[in-house]
C-alpha cells in the first residue's frame, strides 16, 4: 500500500552528498512521508536553473558537473537534516521538506535556498550565476498523491519563472492557467519580431454629434494552435518577462502606421495608445515617439498615450518630467483608469494631461449604483474646471450612454458602438458610421422638429 513502505535507507544511497536520493529514492521518500498517519506539513520544492544550459554549449560536460557540485555543498549546507532532494535532470532538483510546522516554512527555505543560489560562483574558471526559480507544492492541503504534487511544484516552478519573487506557492487556477499558456513567453517574442501579433481599433464617439474622433489601440494575438490569448494575459506576460517595451513600440508604430493609411483615406481620426509604466523610465522615450510621428507622417496632435494614474502616482515626480517632455512634442496624454487612484485631486492640477478616461468599474453600474453616478458626475465636474476632455469607456447601452450625456461626459467608447476592429473591418465600420450620421442630418434638415 502506497505511503507505508519504509523510507529509503541513507546507507543505501550511491549519493555522496548527506541529503542527496535518486529520483526515485524521492518519491518513495515523499510516498512514505504523506502517507503517514499524523498530518504534518510537507513541502515538495521544483527548482530550475534557468542557466544551465547555456553553460553546457560553451563548457561541455564539464559545467553540468560543475555545478551539480556546488549545488550539492550548497543544499547540504542549507537542508535540515530531515529534508531530501534528488536531481531530476541536469537543470531540475526536487526537495522533499518534511514535518514542518506550517507552510509559511516552506517559503522560508525556498526565499533561503534562492538568495544563496543568486551569487555567482566560480565554475572551471568561469563566472556563474544559475537565476533559479523554485515552485512549492504543500501537503496536506493539495492531497496525499505523489504524482499529484510532483505536478503540482512543476506547475508553480513554471509560475514561479514569471514573477519578481522567484518562487510561487501552487494554487488551483494555476493549473488551467499553466497549461493554456505554457511556453508563451517565448512565442510572444517570436511573434513580435515575425509581425504576427495584430492591432484592433475601438471607436471612441463623440457623445454630442455622433461622430467618431478618435480610436484605442489595443493588441491580439492567436497563439501557435490557434489559441486565442486574452489581451490581459498578454500584457501580464509581456511585463513579466521584460517584452513589454518592445512590445508597447511595436503596437505603437503599427497604429500609427495604420492611422497614416486612413487619414490618406480620408478617415480623420486620432489613435490613443496605451503607454506602460515601465516606458517612462526609458529616457528616449521622447525621441522615439518623435521618430515614430516622423517615419508614418501623422501629425503630433493625432496621438494620444494613456498612462495609468495609480501608477504615474507612485512615481510622481519622474513620471510628471517624462510627461511633460512627451506633451512638449504636441501629442495628448490621457490619464487612464480615472477614478481608481488615492491621490487624484491632489495632483491633478500638475498633470500636463489633457483627457481622463473614466474606469468603466463605474460606467457599467452608472445607473444602478447612487455612488458611482456620483462619482462620475465628480469627474466630470472636476475635468471641467480644469478644461480637461472626459471619455467613459465601457458603455453598452443607451441608457448609459444618455446618462453620461446628461452629466456633461465628452466621449464614450463601448460595445454600443463597436467592438475592437481590425484595421480592414474598422475602414468599412467608420464609412457605415458616417453615412448613418449623414442620413440622419439630412432627415433632420429636410424634416425639422416643429
Amino acid at each position: 500500500m502506497i505511503g507505508h513502505n519504509p523510507p529509503p535507507s541513507h546507507q543505501s544511497n550511491t549519493s555522496a552528498t548527506q541529503h542527496q536520493l535518486t529520483h526515485n529514492q524521492l518519491v518513495n521518500f515523499l510516498r512514505f512521508e504523506i502517507g503517514k498517519a499524523e498530518t504534518s506539513a510537507t513541502a515538495v520544492l521544483i527548482m530550475k536553473l534557468r542557466r544551465a544550459k547555456r553553460l553546457d554549449a560553451i563548457m561541455g560536460d564539464t559545467s553540468t558537473q560543475s555545478i551539480n557540485h556546488y549545488t550539492n555543498q550548497l543544499l547540504d549546507g542549507l537542508l535540515r537534516d530531515a529534508d531530501r532532494y534528488a536531481h531530476f535532470s541536469d537543470d531540475q532538483i526536487c526537495l522533499v521538506l518534511p514535518n514542518l510546522a506550517n507552510n509559511a516554512q516552506s517559503i522560508l527555505a525556498a526565499i533561503k535556498i534562492l538568495s544563496e543560489l543568486h551569487k555567482p560562483f566560480i565554475a572551471d574558471d568561469c563566472p556563474v550565476m544559475l537565476r533559479p526559480h523554485i515552485g512549492i507544492a504543500n501537503f496536506p492541503e493539495l492531497g496525499r498523491d505523489a504524482g499529484q504534487l510532483l505536478m503540482y511544484a512543476d506547475i508553480a516552478s513554471d509560475v514561479a519563472a514569471t514573477n519578481e519573487q522567484g518562487y510561487h506557492v501552487y494554487q488551483p487556477e494555476d493549473h488551467i492557467k499553466t497549461e493554456t499558456y505554457s511556453g508563451l513567453d517565448i512565442e510572444l517574442g517570436k511573434a513580435i519580431k515575425a509581425n504576427e501579433l495584430h492591432v484592433h481599433y475601438q471607436p471612441q464617439i463623440n457623445i454630442q454629434t455622433g461622430r467618431c474622433v478618435s480610436m484605442e489601440a489595443l493588441i491580439r494575438w492567436t497563439a501557435p494552435g490557434q489559441r486565442v490569448i486574452n489581451p490581459a494575459t498578454l500584457i501580464d506576460i509581456a511585463e513579466k518577462t521584460g517584452l513589454i517595451n518592445t512590445l508597447t513600440l511595436w503596437i505603437l508604430n503599427t497604429a500609427l502606421r495604420h492611422t497614416a493609411d486612413f487619414l490618406k483615406m480620408g478617415i480623420d481620426v486620432g489613435i490613443s495608445v496605451n503607454l506602460p509604466p515601465k516606458m517612462l523610465e526609458d529616457q528616449e522615450l521622447p525621441q522615439i515617439v518623435q521618430q515614430a510621428l516622423d517615419i508614418w507622417g501623422v501629425p503630433a496632435a493625432y496621438l494620444t498615450l494613456e498612462i495609468t494614474e495609480s501608477l504615474v502616482i507612485d512615481n510622481y515626480e519622474s513620471s510628471l518630467t517624462m510627461l511633460s517632455r512627451l506633451r512638449e512634442l504636441g501629442i495628448r496624454l490621457s490619464l487612464d483608469d480615472f477614478g481608481t487612484g488615492y491621490s487624484s485631486l491632489a495632483y491633478l492640477k500638475r498633470f500636463p494631461v489633457q483627457e481622463l478616461k473614466i474606469d468603466m468599474l463605474f460606467v457599467r453600474n452608472i445607473h444602478n449604483s447612487r455612488e458611482d453616478k456620483n462619482l462620475v458626475r465628480t469627474i466630470i465636474d472636476l475635468a471641467k474646471n480644469f478644461n480637461l476632455t472626459t471619455i467613459a469607456e465601457g458603455v453598452e447601452d443607451q441608457e448609459t450612454f444618455n446618462l453620461l450625456r446628461d452629466l456633461g461626459c465628452d466621449l464614450v467608447q463601448g460595445f454600443l458602438y463597436s467592438r475592437a476592429l481590425s484595421d480592414t473591418d474598422f475602414i468599412n465600420w467608420y464609412r457605415q458610421h458616417t453615412l448613418v450620421l449623414h442620413t440622419i442630418s439630412l432627415d433632420a434638415s429636410i424634416n425639422p422638429k416643429s
